[in-house]
Protein backbone atom coordinates (compact mmCIF):
# COMPACT_ATOMS: atom_id res chain seq x y z
CA UNK A 1 0.00 0.00 0.00
CA UNK A 2 2.62 2.32 0.86
CA UNK A 3 4.11 1.60 -2.68
CA UNK A 4 0.98 2.64 -4.51
CA UNK A 5 0.67 5.94 -2.50
CA UNK A 6 4.17 6.55 -3.09
CA UNK A 7 4.13 6.14 -6.65
CA UNK A 8 0.82 8.33 -6.90
CA UNK A 9 2.35 10.94 -5.15
CA UNK A 10 5.95 10.35 -7.62
CA UNK A 11 3.25 10.33 -10.46
CA UNK A 12 1.46 13.50 -9.61
CA UNK A 13 4.85 14.96 -9.21
CA UNK A 14 6.15 14.29 -12.34
CA UNK A 15 2.91 15.52 -14.09
CA UNK A 16 3.49 18.78 -12.29
CA UNK A 17 7.31 18.89 -13.29
CA UNK A 18 6.51 18.25 -16.88
CA UNK A 19 4.14 20.80 -17.90
CA UNK A 20 4.92 24.56 -17.59
CA UNK A 21 2.77 27.60 -17.66
CA UNK A 22 3.32 31.16 -19.25
CA UNK A 23 2.07 33.62 -17.21
CA UNK A 24 1.67 37.50 -18.00
CA UNK A 25 0.78 40.79 -16.06
CA UNK A 26 -0.18 43.87 -17.76
CA UNK A 27 0.87 47.15 -16.07
CA UNK A 28 -0.78 50.47 -16.93
CA UNK A 29 -4.21 51.62 -18.38
CA UNK A 30 -5.48 48.56 -20.01
CA UNK A 31 -8.61 46.52 -20.57
CA UNK A 32 -7.67 43.83 -22.16
CA UNK A 33 -9.91 40.74 -21.85
CA UNK A 34 -7.70 37.64 -23.36
CA UNK A 35 -4.91 36.58 -24.65
CA UNK A 36 -4.02 33.93 -27.73
CA UNK A 37 -1.02 31.33 -27.64
CA UNK A 38 0.75 30.53 -30.71
CA UNK A 39 3.42 28.43 -31.80
CA UNK A 40 5.33 30.68 -34.50
CA UNK A 41 6.52 28.41 -37.56
CA UNK A 42 8.32 30.42 -40.38
CA UNK A 43 4.78 31.64 -42.39
CA UNK A 44 2.20 29.83 -39.81
CA UNK A 45 0.49 30.71 -36.57
CA UNK A 46 -0.31 27.86 -34.74
CA UNK A 47 -2.84 28.15 -32.11
CA UNK A 48 -2.17 26.68 -29.01
CA UNK A 49 -4.74 27.99 -26.41
CA UNK A 50 -6.66 30.79 -25.27
CA UNK A 51 -7.40 32.02 -22.27
CA UNK A 52 -8.97 35.57 -20.16
CA UNK A 53 -7.33 38.06 -18.92
CA UNK A 54 -8.20 39.04 -15.14
CA UNK A 55 -7.37 42.33 -13.39
CA UNK A 56 -4.37 42.13 -15.86
CA UNK A 57 -3.32 38.62 -15.35
CA UNK A 58 -3.29 35.61 -17.65
CA UNK A 59 -1.56 32.12 -17.21
CA UNK A 60 -1.83 29.38 -19.91
CA UNK A 61 -0.52 25.89 -19.33
CA UNK A 62 1.42 24.93 -21.70
CA UNK A 63 0.25 21.63 -23.05
CA UNK A 64 2.50 18.66 -22.93
CA UNK A 65 4.64 17.48 -25.86
CA UNK A 66 4.64 20.99 -27.25
CA UNK A 67 7.39 21.29 -29.26
CA UNK A 68 10.61 24.06 -27.85
CA UNK A 69 10.34 26.94 -29.80
CA UNK A 70 9.10 30.48 -30.47
CA UNK A 71 6.15 31.48 -29.42
CA UNK A 72 4.10 34.62 -29.32
CA UNK A 73 0.98 35.80 -26.81
CA UNK A 74 -1.54 38.05 -29.27
CA UNK A 75 -3.57 40.40 -26.95
CA UNK A 76 -4.80 42.87 -29.98
CA UNK A 77 -5.16 41.72 -33.06
CA UNK A 78 -6.47 44.92 -34.68
CA UNK A 79 -3.60 46.56 -34.23
CA UNK A 80 -1.09 43.63 -34.37
CA UNK A 81 -0.34 43.99 -30.21
CA UNK A 82 2.12 40.82 -29.47
CA UNK A 83 4.56 39.28 -27.32
CA UNK A 84 7.13 37.00 -28.34
CA UNK A 85 9.07 34.12 -26.30
CA UNK A 86 11.39 31.28 -25.94
CA UNK A 87 9.64 28.16 -25.06
CA UNK A 88 12.01 25.34 -23.44
CA UNK A 89 10.35 23.69 -21.24
CA UNK A 90 10.73 25.90 -18.58
CA UNK A 91 7.52 28.07 -17.07
CA UNK A 92 7.94 31.66 -18.28
CA UNK A 93 6.69 34.72 -16.20
CA UNK A 94 6.48 37.75 -18.05
CA UNK A 95 5.40 41.87 -17.36
CA UNK A 96 4.83 44.65 -20.18
CA UNK A 97 2.72 47.53 -20.61
CA UNK A 98 0.54 46.28 -23.61
CA UNK A 99 0.44 50.57 -25.02
CA UNK A 100 4.35 49.92 -25.09
CA UNK A 101 5.58 46.78 -24.68
CA UNK A 102 8.79 46.77 -26.45
CA UNK A 103 10.22 49.31 -23.60
CA UNK A 104 8.52 47.90 -20.87
CA UNK A 105 8.80 43.85 -21.73
CA UNK A 106 10.40 42.33 -18.71
CA UNK A 107 10.63 38.62 -17.79
CA UNK A 108 10.77 37.50 -14.26
CA UNK A 109 11.23 33.74 -14.74
CA UNK A 110 12.92 32.19 -17.18
CA UNK A 111 16.96 32.02 -18.10
CA UNK A 112 16.36 31.62 -21.68
CA UNK A 113 14.19 34.68 -22.59
CA UNK A 114 16.25 36.79 -19.68
CA UNK A 115 19.09 36.48 -21.98
CA UNK A 116 17.53 37.07 -25.10
CA UNK A 117 15.93 40.06 -24.43
CA UNK A 118 18.81 41.51 -22.78
CA UNK A 119 21.00 40.71 -25.49
CA UNK A 120 18.49 42.15 -27.94
CA UNK A 121 18.45 44.92 -25.33
CA UNK A 122 21.95 45.55 -25.55
CA UNK A 123 23.09 44.89 -28.71
CA UNK A 124 20.56 47.07 -30.17
CA UNK A 125 21.82 50.13 -28.32
CA UNK A 126 25.16 49.38 -29.83
CA UNK A 127 23.79 49.16 -33.48
CA UNK A 128 22.46 52.63 -33.09
CA UNK A 129 25.88 53.89 -32.32
CA UNK A 130 27.26 52.50 -34.94
CA UNK A 131 25.16 52.82 -37.82
CA UNK A 132 24.73 56.96 -36.12
CA UNK A 133 28.81 57.28 -36.23
CA UNK A 134 28.68 56.44 -39.74
CA UNK A 135 25.99 58.46 -40.81
CA UNK A 136 27.62 61.02 -39.18
CA UNK A 137 30.66 60.39 -40.85
CA UNK A 138 29.16 60.41 -44.30
CA UNK A 139 27.80 63.79 -43.81
CA UNK A 140 30.99 65.55 -42.12
CA UNK A 141 33.19 67.55 -44.49
CA UNK A 142 36.14 68.34 -41.92
CA UNK A 143 39.04 65.62 -41.84
CA UNK A 144 39.96 66.24 -38.15
CA UNK A 145 35.86 65.45 -37.49
CA UNK A 146 36.68 62.59 -39.37
CA UNK A 147 39.46 61.05 -37.87
CA UNK A 148 38.03 61.45 -34.55
CA UNK A 149 34.71 59.28 -35.84
CA UNK A 150 37.33 56.73 -37.59
CA UNK A 151 38.22 56.53 -33.81
CA UNK A 152 35.25 56.41 -32.21
CA UNK A 153 33.64 53.14 -34.92
CA UNK A 154 36.83 51.28 -34.01
CA UNK A 155 35.81 51.63 -30.30
CA UNK A 156 32.46 51.08 -30.75
CA UNK A 157 32.93 48.38 -33.10
CA UNK A 158 35.48 46.76 -30.68
CA UNK A 159 32.21 46.41 -27.91
CA UNK A 160 30.27 45.45 -30.19
CA UNK A 161 32.65 42.32 -31.20
CA UNK A 162 32.96 41.87 -27.96
CA UNK A 163 29.45 42.00 -26.70
CA UNK A 164 28.43 39.72 -29.46
CA UNK A 165 31.26 36.80 -28.71
CA UNK A 166 30.19 36.72 -24.92
CA UNK A 167 26.62 36.14 -25.44
CA UNK A 168 26.96 33.75 -27.91
CA UNK A 169 29.28 31.73 -25.21
CA UNK A 170 27.16 32.52 -22.57
CA UNK A 171 24.40 30.68 -24.64
CA UNK A 172 25.59 27.78 -25.72
CA UNK A 173 23.52 24.79 -24.61
CA UNK A 174 20.19 26.99 -25.11
CA UNK A 175 17.72 27.17 -27.28
CA UNK A 176 18.76 31.09 -27.16
CA UNK A 177 21.92 30.45 -28.59
CA UNK A 178 20.71 29.79 -32.36
CA UNK A 179 18.96 33.29 -32.13
CA UNK A 180 21.65 35.27 -30.97
CA UNK A 181 23.90 33.59 -33.66
CA UNK A 182 21.66 34.50 -36.37
CA UNK A 183 20.63 37.85 -35.16
CA UNK A 184 24.49 39.05 -35.50
CA UNK A 185 24.76 41.73 -38.25
CA UNK A 186 27.97 42.15 -40.02
CA UNK A 187 29.69 45.75 -39.62
CA UNK A 188 32.75 46.51 -41.47
CA UNK A 189 35.76 46.69 -39.05
CA UNK A 190 36.59 50.02 -40.92
CA UNK A 191 33.96 52.78 -41.30
CA UNK A 192 32.85 53.07 -44.88
CA UNK A 193 33.77 56.31 -46.61
CA UNK A 194 30.85 55.90 -49.32
CA UNK A 195 26.83 55.78 -49.09
CA UNK A 196 27.05 53.68 -51.91
CA UNK A 197 30.07 51.52 -50.65
CA UNK A 198 28.60 50.99 -48.14
CA UNK A 199 25.01 49.79 -48.94
CA UNK A 200 26.57 47.55 -51.28
CA UNK A 201 28.42 45.40 -48.00
CA UNK A 202 25.13 45.54 -46.00
CA UNK A 203 23.11 43.57 -49.20
CA UNK A 204 26.72 41.05 -49.76
CA UNK A 205 26.58 40.22 -46.06
CA UNK A 206 22.86 40.41 -44.96
CA UNK A 207 22.54 36.80 -44.69
CA UNK A 208 26.09 36.16 -43.10
CA UNK A 209 24.95 34.24 -39.92
CA UNK A 210 21.97 32.69 -40.98
CA UNK A 211 22.03 28.87 -41.32
CA UNK A 212 19.08 28.12 -43.82
CA UNK A 213 19.41 24.98 -42.56
CA UNK A 214 18.95 25.59 -39.22
CA UNK A 215 15.78 23.84 -37.82
CA UNK A 216 15.87 25.68 -34.56
CA UNK A 217 15.81 28.98 -36.64
CA UNK A 218 12.26 27.40 -38.29
CA UNK A 219 10.48 27.26 -35.35
CA UNK A 220 10.76 31.13 -35.39
CA UNK A 221 9.66 34.26 -37.73
CA UNK A 222 13.47 35.25 -37.96
CA UNK A 223 14.41 33.38 -41.34
CA UNK A 224 11.29 34.89 -43.11
CA UNK A 225 11.36 38.20 -41.17
CA UNK A 226 15.07 38.43 -42.69
CA UNK A 227 13.96 37.23 -45.65
CA UNK A 228 11.05 40.45 -46.41
CA UNK A 229 13.55 42.82 -45.17
CA UNK A 230 16.60 41.53 -47.64
CA UNK A 231 14.05 41.97 -50.35
CA UNK A 232 11.98 44.60 -49.46
CA UNK A 233 13.70 46.96 -47.68
CA UNK A 234 17.38 46.77 -48.95
CA UNK A 235 17.05 47.65 -53.12
CA UNK A 236 14.60 50.63 -53.53
CA UNK A 237 13.87 53.08 -56.35
CA UNK A 238 10.75 55.49 -57.15
CA UNK A 239 10.80 53.72 -60.34
CA UNK A 240 8.02 51.53 -60.78
CA UNK A 241 9.28 49.23 -63.03
CA UNK A 242 12.86 49.58 -61.64
CA UNK A 243 11.42 48.63 -58.43
CA UNK A 244 10.67 45.77 -59.61
CA UNK A 245 13.56 44.56 -61.48
CA UNK A 246 14.98 44.92 -57.99
CA UNK A 247 12.63 43.07 -56.35
CA UNK A 248 12.36 39.89 -58.52
CA UNK A 249 16.27 40.22 -58.66
CA UNK A 250 16.31 39.90 -54.87
CA UNK A 251 13.64 37.06 -55.20
CA UNK A 252 16.01 34.97 -57.00
CA UNK A 253 19.12 35.70 -54.12
CA UNK A 254 16.80 34.66 -51.72
CA UNK A 255 15.97 31.18 -53.32
CA UNK A 256 19.84 30.80 -54.67
CA UNK A 257 20.84 31.25 -50.42
CA UNK A 258 18.35 28.64 -49.47
CA UNK A 259 19.63 26.37 -51.91
CA UNK A 260 18.30 22.78 -51.98
CA UNK A 261 16.18 22.96 -49.04
CA UNK A 262 12.82 22.72 -50.60
CA UNK A 263 11.12 22.62 -47.57
CA UNK A 264 12.21 26.35 -46.79
CA UNK A 265 11.99 27.28 -50.30
CA UNK A 266 8.69 26.78 -50.08
CA UNK A 267 7.67 28.36 -47.01
CA UNK A 268 9.67 31.50 -48.08
CA UNK A 269 7.91 31.58 -51.02
CA UNK A 270 4.66 31.71 -49.70
CA UNK A 271 6.04 34.29 -47.71
CA UNK A 272 7.10 36.40 -50.39
CA UNK A 273 4.07 35.84 -52.50
CA UNK A 274 1.85 37.01 -49.57
CA UNK A 275 3.63 39.95 -49.11
CA UNK A 276 3.24 40.71 -52.62
CA UNK A 277 -0.44 40.39 -52.76
CA UNK A 278 -0.45 43.17 -49.93
CA UNK A 279 1.14 45.75 -52.31
CA UNK A 280 -1.26 44.37 -55.44
CA UNK A 281 1.95 43.48 -58.00
CA UNK A 282 0.48 41.33 -59.37
CA UNK A 283 3.79 40.62 -61.99
CA UNK A 284 6.06 39.49 -58.61
CA UNK A 285 2.78 37.54 -57.66
CA UNK A 286 3.17 35.53 -60.67
CA UNK A 287 6.83 35.28 -60.97
CA UNK A 288 7.09 33.92 -57.58
CA UNK A 289 4.50 31.34 -57.78
CA UNK A 290 4.55 30.43 -61.80
CA UNK A 291 8.91 30.52 -61.62
CA UNK A 292 9.93 29.64 -58.64
CA UNK A 293 7.06 27.81 -56.28
CA UNK A 294 5.24 25.45 -58.65
CA UNK A 295 8.30 24.20 -60.12
CA UNK A 296 9.13 22.86 -56.71
CA UNK A 297 8.84 19.19 -56.81
CA UNK A 298 5.20 18.35 -55.76
CA UNK A 299 5.14 17.52 -52.34
CA UNK A 300 6.24 20.83 -51.62
CA UNK A 301 3.56 22.68 -53.69
CA UNK A 302 0.59 23.35 -51.41
CA UNK A 303 -2.78 23.66 -53.13
CA UNK A 304 -4.68 25.30 -50.53
CA UNK A 305 -1.33 28.13 -50.82
CA UNK A 306 -1.82 28.38 -54.71
CA UNK A 307 -5.64 28.81 -54.27
CA UNK A 308 -5.30 31.61 -51.67
CA UNK A 309 -2.29 33.73 -53.47
CA UNK A 310 -4.33 33.67 -56.88
CA UNK A 311 -7.67 34.32 -54.67
CA UNK A 312 -6.04 37.81 -53.10
CA UNK A 313 -4.90 38.91 -56.71
CA UNK A 314 -7.73 37.96 -58.87
CA UNK A 315 -9.17 41.74 -58.46
CA UNK A 316 -5.56 43.93 -58.68
CA UNK A 317 -5.04 46.01 -61.39
CA UNK A 318 -3.66 44.11 -64.29
CA UNK A 319 -5.52 40.99 -63.91
CA UNK A 320 -8.27 40.00 -66.28
CA UNK A 321 -11.50 40.59 -64.63
CA UNK A 322 -13.12 37.63 -63.60
CA UNK A 323 -15.84 36.31 -65.98
CA UNK A 324 -19.91 36.32 -65.75
CA UNK A 325 -23.04 35.68 -67.98
CA UNK A 326 -26.32 37.13 -67.93
CA UNK A 327 -29.23 37.25 -70.15
CA UNK A 328 -30.83 39.99 -72.10
CA UNK A 329 -34.19 39.10 -73.90
CA UNK A 330 -33.50 35.30 -73.03
CA UNK A 331 -29.77 35.77 -75.05
CA UNK A 332 -26.75 35.07 -72.78
CA UNK A 333 -24.16 37.26 -72.81
CA UNK A 334 -20.78 37.27 -71.31
CA UNK A 335 -18.04 39.95 -70.39
CA UNK A 336 -15.44 38.32 -72.23
CA UNK A 337 -17.52 38.42 -75.69
CA UNK A 338 -18.41 41.35 -75.41
CA UNK A 339 -15.84 43.76 -78.08
CA UNK A 340 -18.06 46.92 -78.53
CA UNK A 341 -16.14 49.39 -76.30
CA UNK A 342 -12.32 50.50 -75.82
CA UNK A 343 -13.10 50.65 -72.11
CA UNK A 344 -15.86 48.99 -69.84
CA UNK A 345 -16.78 49.64 -66.04
CA UNK A 346 -18.17 47.40 -63.91
CA UNK A 347 -20.92 49.27 -61.34
CA UNK A 348 -21.71 47.18 -58.55
CA UNK A 349 -24.90 49.10 -56.45
CA UNK A 350 -28.24 48.52 -54.91
CA UNK A 351 -31.38 49.93 -55.09
CA UNK A 352 -31.84 49.43 -51.23
CA UNK A 353 -28.36 51.45 -51.04
CA UNK A 354 -29.57 55.35 -50.18
CA UNK A 355 -25.93 56.69 -51.27
CA UNK A 356 -25.89 54.89 -54.30
CA UNK A 357 -29.36 56.25 -54.96
CA UNK A 358 -27.86 59.39 -55.46
CA UNK A 359 -24.04 58.96 -56.60
CA UNK A 360 -25.11 56.20 -59.54
CA UNK A 361 -28.00 58.21 -61.54
CA UNK A 362 -25.22 60.74 -61.18
CA UNK A 363 -22.87 58.62 -62.81
CA UNK A 364 -25.47 57.64 -65.52
CA UNK A 365 -25.71 61.35 -66.74
CA UNK A 366 -22.26 61.75 -66.72
CA UNK A 367 -21.39 58.56 -68.89
CA UNK A 368 -24.68 58.24 -71.46
CA UNK A 369 -22.92 60.06 -74.40
CA UNK A 370 -19.18 58.86 -73.56
CA UNK A 371 -17.92 57.09 -76.61
CA UNK A 372 -16.15 53.68 -76.85
CA UNK A 373 -17.15 53.46 -73.05
CA UNK A 374 -19.94 50.86 -72.00
CA UNK A 375 -20.98 50.74 -68.25
CA UNK A 376 -22.06 47.34 -66.87
CA UNK A 377 -24.25 47.61 -63.73
CA UNK A 378 -24.61 45.06 -61.75
CA UNK A 379 -28.04 45.54 -59.51
CA UNK A 380 -27.48 43.45 -56.29
CA UNK A 381 -31.47 43.10 -55.03
CA UNK A 382 -33.25 40.83 -52.89
CA UNK A 383 -35.60 40.99 -55.61
CA UNK A 384 -37.07 42.57 -59.07
CA UNK A 385 -39.21 45.59 -57.99
CA UNK A 386 -36.08 48.50 -58.24
CA UNK A 387 -34.41 46.78 -60.91
CA UNK A 388 -37.09 47.38 -63.57
CA UNK A 389 -37.38 50.80 -61.72
CA UNK A 390 -34.22 51.59 -62.83
CA UNK A 391 -33.01 49.50 -65.72
CA UNK A 392 -35.83 51.47 -67.40
CA UNK A 393 -34.48 55.01 -66.61
CA UNK A 394 -30.61 53.62 -67.66
CA UNK A 395 -31.69 52.89 -70.99
CA UNK A 396 -27.55 53.01 -72.21
CA UNK A 397 -26.36 51.31 -70.02
CA UNK A 398 -26.05 47.58 -69.97
CA UNK A 399 -27.97 46.16 -66.49
CA UNK A 400 -27.75 42.86 -64.87
CA UNK A 401 -30.34 41.43 -62.23
CA UNK A 402 -27.99 39.86 -59.46
CA UNK A 403 -30.51 38.34 -57.66
CA UNK A 404 -29.59 37.01 -53.37
CA UNK A 405 -28.00 40.89 -53.16
CA UNK A 406 -24.13 39.38 -51.17
CA UNK A 407 -24.81 36.13 -51.67
CA UNK A 408 -24.80 36.48 -55.66
CA UNK A 409 -22.68 34.90 -57.36
CA UNK A 410 -21.29 37.61 -59.29
CA UNK A 411 -20.78 39.76 -56.20
CA UNK A 412 -18.83 37.20 -54.64
CA UNK A 413 -16.44 36.65 -57.69
CA UNK A 414 -15.72 40.26 -57.11
CA UNK A 415 -15.43 40.14 -53.37
CA UNK A 416 -18.47 42.67 -53.11
CA UNK A 417 -19.54 44.17 -49.69
CA UNK A 418 -20.15 47.45 -50.22
CA UNK A 419 -21.91 49.48 -52.44
CA UNK A 420 -21.11 51.33 -54.66
CA UNK A 421 -18.11 49.70 -55.96
CA UNK A 422 -16.53 50.22 -59.55
CA UNK A 423 -13.57 48.10 -62.06
CA UNK A 424 -12.75 49.97 -65.44
CA UNK A 425 -11.20 47.20 -67.65
CA UNK A 426 -9.09 47.57 -71.20
CA UNK A 427 -10.22 46.80 -74.45
CA UNK A 428 -9.23 43.27 -73.43
CA UNK A 429 -10.90 42.64 -70.03
CA UNK A 430 -7.99 43.71 -67.83
CA UNK A 431 -8.75 45.54 -64.60
CA UNK A 432 -7.25 49.49 -65.11
CA UNK A 433 -8.44 50.95 -62.03
CA UNK A 434 -10.42 50.36 -58.97
CA UNK A 435 -11.74 54.12 -58.61
CA UNK A 436 -13.40 54.29 -54.81
CA UNK A 437 -15.65 57.16 -54.90
CA UNK A 438 -17.71 58.99 -58.29
CA UNK A 439 -15.45 61.85 -58.32
CA UNK A 440 -12.49 59.29 -59.12
CA UNK A 441 -14.62 57.22 -61.84
CA UNK A 442 -14.51 61.10 -63.20
CA UNK A 443 -11.36 61.58 -62.63
CA UNK A 444 -10.62 58.65 -64.46
CA UNK A 445 -13.00 59.29 -67.66
CA UNK A 446 -11.84 62.86 -67.56
CA UNK A 447 -8.19 61.84 -67.92
CA UNK A 448 -9.12 58.38 -70.86
CA UNK A 449 -11.97 59.81 -72.30
CA UNK A 450 -14.23 62.54 -73.69
CA UNK A 451 -17.96 63.02 -72.28
CA UNK A 452 -20.09 64.22 -74.90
Amino acid sequence: MFKKILFSLFFISYIAQSQHVVKGTMTGDNNYEWVILYQLKGLSQNYIANVDVVSGVFKITIPENTPKGMYRISYDLQNNGYVDFIHNNESVDMEFDPKNQLETLHFITSEENKLFANYVNEVELIRQNLDSIQLTFFKSVEEEQKEGLKELYNLTFKNYTNLQTNYEANSVGKLAHHFIKANKKYYAPQIINAPQEYLNSEKVHFFDFIDFNDNELRNSVLINQKVIDYVFYLSQSDDAQVQTALYKNAVVEVMQKIGDNNSLASEVCATLMFAFTQIQNVTLVDFTLESIYKKLPKEYVDAAVVLEVESKIKLAIGKVAPDFSWNVKGKQQKLSSISNANTYMLVFWSTTCSHCLLEVPELYEYTKNTKNLQVIAVSLENDELGFKVYSEKFTKWTNVLGLEKWQNNIAQQYNITSTPTYFILDASKKIIAKPAHLQDVKAFLLEHSSPK
